[in-house]
Formats: C-alpha cells, sequence, structure tokens
C-alpha cells in the first residue's frame, strides 16, 4: 500500500505474502513485462536443453520448408517415420534455426520409445521439465496429474519450444503439453500416434534421403575426394544403403576408421544381402540391425508375423490379398496387422490396399521370416495365390491354351468375370509375378516354371519384352533342373518367339531348332508343329519365303492330323501371312478367309490379326476400300482386346494401304503412330515402320488417328 511520509512524498510498502509477480513503481511510463514468474518463491529460469543436432546434417530442404509452415499454423507437430531414418537429426536441426522465436527457453526429452528400460514415465519427464522451469523440488507434486496442471500453469504465459523424441504413444506424449499459446512442441516417434493428429498435431513423415543427398552425407565423414575417386561404387553404396541415414552414417564412419579401405570393398561386403544388416555397424552404439530389431520386439505376436511374410513377399508392393493368403486370415484381420505396421512406420501404405518397405526394413523382415520354422509355409501361399490368380487371368483370357498336368489336377479358381478384369490383374501385378518367378526358381522349380507358364497371356497381348526374357529364360533353367523335357521345349519355343520378336532371328532360330530337337525325342507331335511354326516366323523374316510357307505347310499337316483345330488355323494365318509379303495376295485372302472362319469362336487375338493380313491381301488386289473396312474392323477388335502392339499393328497397316492407294498424307499421321508404339514396346518392327515412314513426304496437317 501507499503511505504519506511528509507533504509531497509517497512511500511504497508492502505487508504480508504474495504470490505471482508484484511490482512496486512510481510513476510509470510506457508498459511493464514480466520476465520472471515464482513457485514457492523461486523465480523460474530459462532452460536451453536442446542436444547439439549431428555435425553432418545434409539436405531434407522439402521437410524443413514443411516444418515452417506447420510451425506457423499450429503449437503441435508429430514427425514419423522408420528406425534410423533421421527424425531427431532433422528436428534438433530445425530447432536450432528457430530457437530464438521462444525466449522463454527450450524443453527436450526422450520419451524412452524403445529403450531396454521401456519408455519414461510422464511423472519423470514433467519431474525433470518443472526443476528446469525453476520450481523447487520440494514444491513439485508427487501425482503426475498434478504434475502435469502445475505444468501447465508454470508454462500457461511463456513462449517454449518443447522438443519430446521417441514417444510411445499419444497418451504419453499428451500429458507433456504445455498450455501457453506461445508454445510449440514437436513430438517425434516411429509410431504414427493418431490421437495427437486427432488432437490438431500437424503430421510430417520422413522419407530416405535422395541420392544426392545420401552421397554429400558419406563425403562428410569418408572425404569427397575418396568418395569421388569412384563414382561407380558409390552410387552402389547409396543404393544399398537405400537412403536411410543411419546406415549411410555408419557406412561412412567405417569408412573414416579404416581409410586404406576403398569405397568399392565397402559396397562389395554390403552386397551380400546375408551380412548387409550386420556390417551396417560401428561396434559401439550404432547398428542398424539393433535398431530394427527394437521396433520388431515391440510389435504383437499376430502383427510381428505379419512382418515376417511382408519379408517373403518377393516384390515390393503386396496387396492386402496376398498377405491374407499368405497368413491364412481374412483379408480384414490382415489389414489390421498391416495398419499396425503402418503406425509403426515399419510399411508405407502407398495405395488403398498396397503396402511398400523400406529396402532395409525388408530385409530385416525377411531375416526374421527365415528364423520362423513356418516361413516355407508362408513362402508356397504367397507363390500359390499368384499362379492361382494368373492361372485364372489365364482361363478367361485364353482358354483354348493348352494346359499342364498339374494344372488339370488343381484347376484355378474363378476369380475374374470378363477379359477386362482379368487383364489388369495381371497388369497390376506383373511386377510381383515376375518377382515371385525369380524368387521360387531355386526353392521351388516346379513352382516357378508353372508361374512363367501362367504369365504367357499378358506377354502375348501386351509384350513387355524385359520381364518376359527374363521369365522365360528362369523357366528354361527351372525345366532343366527338374529334367523335364516337355517343360524345356515349352519354354524354349516361348523364349524363342520372345527373342524374336526383340529382333534377335539368330537365336530364336536356335531356340526353335533346340525345341523342335526335344519334341521328336518325345514323340511329341503337338510341340514339334509348334517349333515348326516358330521356324516359318524366322524364315518369313528373314525373307526366305519358299522355306517359310514349308514349314507353315507342315505345321498345318501335323495339326490337322492331331484335330488341333486353333493351331491349324494359326498355321493358315502364317501361310496368309507369307504370302502377303511374297506378292501373293489372292493366295493370301484365300487362307486368311479360312483361319479368319476357324478362328471366329476360338480366338479373338487371332482373330483380330487375320483381319490386319486380309486388309493388307485386299489392299494388294487393289481393293483398297474392302481393306480398309476389315482393318478399321481390326482396330475396334484390339481397342476391346486392349492390345497396344495389335492397335500398332493395325496402324502400321493402314498406313501402308493409304500409300499402295497413293495418299501418301492420309499415310503419314497412321505410320508415326505405329512407330510411337513399336518404340515404346521395343518391337522389332519400329525399323521397318521407320524406314517406311522416312520415305513419305510431310504434309502440312495431317488427320490424327485413333491411338
Amino acid at each position: 500500500m501507499a503511505e504519506e511520509t511528509r507533504p509531497g512524498e509517497i512511500h511504497n510498502s508492502l505487508y504480508g505474502g504474495a504470490t505471482g509477480s508484484v511490482a512496486q513503481v512510481g510513476t510509470v511510463h510506457g508498459g511493464i513485462h514480466f520476465h520472471d514468474v515464482e513457485v514457492g518463491g523461486a523465480p523460474l529460469r530459462v532452460p536451453r536443453q536442446l542436444p547439439v543436432p549431428p555435425a553432418n546434417f545434409v539436405g531434407r530442404g522439402t521437410e524443413l520448408a514443411e516444418l515452417d509452415k506447420a510451425a506457423a499454423r499450429c503449437g503441435l507437430i508429430l514427425i514419423t517415420g522408420t528406425a534410423g531414418i533421421g527424425k531427431s537429426a532433422l528436428v534438433l536441426h530445425w530447432a536450432r534455426r528457430i530457437e530464438a522465436r521462444f525466449p522463454d527457453g527450450q524443453l527436450y526429452a526422450n520419451l524412452g520409445a524403445f529403450d531396454p528400460a521401456g519408455p519414461t514415465a510422464p511423472a519423470e519427464i514433467l519431474g525433470l521439465f518443472l526443476r528446469a522451469l525453476g520450481v523447487p523440488v520440494d514444491r513439485v507434486p508427487p501425482q503426475v496429474a498434478e504434475q502435469s496442471a502445475l505444468f501447465r500453469s508454470v508454462t500457461a504465459d511463456r513462449k517454449l519450444l518443447v522438443l519430446l523424441d521417441n514417444a510411445v504413444s499419444a497418451a504419453q506424449a499428451r500429458q507433456l503439453l504445455p498450455a501457453g499459446p506461445g508454445c510449440l512442441v514437436v513430438v517425434t516417434s516411429r509410431w504414427r500416434l493418431a490421437g495427437l493428429i486427432s488432437d490438431g498435431a500437424r503430421f510430417l513423415a520422413i522419407e530416405a534421403l535422395d541420392d544426392r543427398a545420401a552421397t554429400e552425407l558419406l563425403c562428410r565423414t569418408a572425404g569427397a575426394a575418396r568418395v569421388a575417386a569412384d563414382a561407380t561404387a558409390t552410387a552402389s553404396l547409396v543404393r544399398l544403403c537405400a537412403g536411410l541415414p543411419l546406415a549411410l552414417s555408419v557406412t561412412a564412419a567405417r569408412l573414416a576408421a579404416h581409410p586404406q579401405w576403398t569405397v568399392r570393398r565397402v559396397a562389395a561386403e554390403l552386397a551380400d544381402e546375408q551380412v548387409r544388416l550386420a556390417r551396417l555397424c560401428t561396434g559401439e552404439d550404432q547398428s542398424v540391425q539393433a535398431t530394427f530389431d527394437l521396433s520388431y520386439r515391440s510389435l504383437p505376436p499376430d502383427v510381428a508375423r505379419c512382418y515376417r511374410a511382408l519379408g517373403l513377399h518377393p516384390g515390393t508392393r503386396p496387396s492386402i490379398a496376398v498377405i491374407a493368403a499368405a497368413l491364412g486370415t481374412p483379408p480384414e484381420r490382415a489389414g489390421e496387422s498391416l495398419d499396425t505396421l503402418v503406425e509403426a512406420s515399419l510399411l508405407d501404405d502407398v495405395s488403398d490396399d498396397r503396402y511398400q518397405m523400406h529396402d532395409l526394413v525388408r530385409l530385416h523382415a525377411r531375416q526374421r521370416a527365415l528364423d520362423d520354422p513356418e516361413h516355407e509355409v508362408l513362402a508356397a501361399r504367397i507363390a500359390g495365390w499368384y499362379l492361382d490368380g494368373a492361372r485364372a487371368a489365364g482361363a478367361v483370357l485364353t482358354p483354348y491354351r493348352r494346359g499342364t498336368d498339374a494344372d488339370r489336377r488343381e484347376p484355378a479358381p474363378v476369380l475374374f468375370a470378363d477379359r477386362d478384369s482379368a487383364l489388369e490383374w495381371l497388369e497390376r501385378e506383373r511386377t510381383n509375378l515376375v518377382a515371385a518367378v525369380v524368387a521360387t526358381a531355386d526353392p521351388a522349380p516346379e513352382l516357378s516354371w508353372r508361374l512363367a507358364h501362367a504369365m504367357w497371356p499378358l506377354f502375348h497381348l501386351r509384350r513387355h519384352y524385359a520381364d518376359r526374357m527374363v521369365v522365360e529364360r528362369v523357366a528354361v533353367r527351372c525345366a532343366r533342373q527338374l529334367g523335364n523335357v516337355d517343360y524345356e521345349a515349352r519354354a524354349l519355343r516361348r523364349l524363342g518367339f520372345a527373342h524374336f520378336d526383340t529382333g534377335q532371328v539368330d537365336e530364336a532360330s536356335r531356340l526353335f531348332e533346340e525345341s523342335l530337337r526335344l519334341c521328336r525325342r518325345l514323340s511329341n507331335r503337338y510341340g514339334e508343329s509348334a517349333a515348326l511354326g516358330g521356324l516359318g516366323v524366322v524364315a518369313m523374316a528373314q525373307r526366305r519365303f519358299a522355306a517359310a510357307a514349308g514349314y507353315f505347310a507342315q505345321n498345318l499337316a501335323v495339326c490337322q492330323a492331331l484335330g488341333q483345330r486353333r493351331m491349324a488355323a494359326l498355321a493358315l494365318f502364317r501361310l496368309g501371312k507369307v504370302s502377303n509379303r511374297s506378292g501373293q495376295p489372292a493366295r493370301a485372302v484365300d487362307h486368311l478367309a479360312r483361319a479368319g472362319e476357324m478362328f471366329a469362336d476360338l480366338d479373338a487375338y487371332n482373330r483380330a490379326r487375320v483381319r490386319v493380313e486380309l486388309g493388307r491381301g485386299l489392299a494388294g488386289l487393289g481393293l483398297f476400300e474392302d481393306g480398309a473396312r476389315e482393318l478399321d474392323g481390326a482396330l475396334a477388335d484390339m481397342h476391346r482386346l486392349d492390345s497396344p502392339s495389335g492397335r500398332a499393328q493395325v496402324h502400321h497397316a493402314l498406313g501402308e494401304l493409304r500409300l499402295a492407294a497413293g495418299d501418301p498424307a492420309g499415310a503419314r499421321p497412321w505410320l508415326a503412330e505405329a512407330l510411337r508404339v513399336y518404340e515404346q514396346l521395343g518391337d522389332v518392327e519400329a525399323d521397318g515402320v521407320r524406314a517406311l515412314l522416312a520415305s513419305v513426304p510431310p504434309a502440312g496437317s495431317d488427320p490424327q488417328p485413333a491411338a
């Protein structure tokens, strides 16, 4: 209170006790600012608890910008990512940049989500925070609820930056949130803490470093000159570390500790999947294996089993359906386990039903799976699911195709209602199917061969030459490993056509000859006929038209003798094609008309191919309108069949027809479109179309064909 002691003099005195902030002043000019608050008579302090960020922080420009934007919009940010991805390094680096915005200090706590002793209790963290803020030890309440309330009171008017590292749950972090509207809290966790997101937290998932940043990280520790000395080995090392900062840091540290080692030596060590994770260790406190082990051990048993199944999946983007088949559980239950792995940052959801693992996490999951006695069962179920799907799709797309004895004993389930859904499934699962063929080759060659055999309808309609080569080469190897001569002869023919379609005619001829030899050894007339057809195709490409016609005539005779109507129609189609090439359009039209009638109710794709050649034959007879009508119908068929290569064949033929009709301006756009698709597919026909197109004079405004 104010007391007058003598005229004109005012004396300010305070009687009794006071809590909070008290100002005794005379005349005040301007504002009064309180920077210290007292609890129990002790002024609150300004803590500076942020750890020193890693010296070799690189990249992350996008993430830093995202953090700046998030901080401007809210006071709570959640950062997640898999183990070793660099969450803490990113946050500490960013926090140093912005710490001046928080004059009342910075608080830091490791919440110990994966500490051997278990997560740190909120009461322990709150006690540390309160004491760091100046609250006397004897004024810190014993109960966590009271501690949390006092923490909110103490921080209500302060601007603090709070970093909560390695949180295990939203509940753990929620009790450590300050109350001040000027505070910013950043939580890192391997788990996607949905509770914090529902509380309004801004969510940021951290991805792997790109190649440039990964290389820079290696340079900073191991030395730029040393890393640059072998760019190829460095690129391999970056790929093997898969952009994981922990793996890169460990690798760089090993290089720095062994100046005599080359980058190539370390890359060669890591190339062996059996020892890669073990090598990604400094021997002290940095180990990729140990870091992943901690995450794995925190999983519930059913989720850990799902994790192991993912490690056995041969491709990179499994669906819920295939994992459910592996686990022998309904898709809904498998989806729950997959979602838990996403929450744990051990898996990424890349679409509604597709998932993807970081490369090193996947390697860890595979190692854990191979330690499980159940791994052979899980792997067989995965491959079996792909085989069933491919066979079911093939039954819809190529119902006429000859199967195997095993296929007849175990009919594939009907999964597809129409051609579109069957072809779409094969296309969607293509990379996984190829990976399954490769992965099962050594442990289960019979299964691998059957998978390769089941993929033929996709390659027949969509080509995919690179994948086709891989699959058919594996099929040949598996057949030889099994000692199954029939399997080998079939795979050789499929591989022969793959080589032929990519312009490797001599190799195709060798493969067809070998298949023919094996079929004759088996007295397999069906296979012999098919090999003769392949040799005829080669002879036609070499412009040995008489030899080609001879092969196709033998092919036709065998098929007719065996009652193989579809194969006989295919031989007639090829006879028509060679007749067109040798300048005998009338004979071609006769063969093709017969082939078309036979294919009508057997094979829609080859019926459309017949119409392409029939259009050429009619044009060769000068019947351009009739030829164009057949080609227009063939184009509609190829669109309906969704065959890019088939559409390119029609465009090619329409261009030729326009040229023959004396309309080069009309020919050019058709040929250009055919060339575009052939080049895209890697089809050998591109060379001929390119040469033909070069001979056509350019036009000013050509109509565009429907692609």
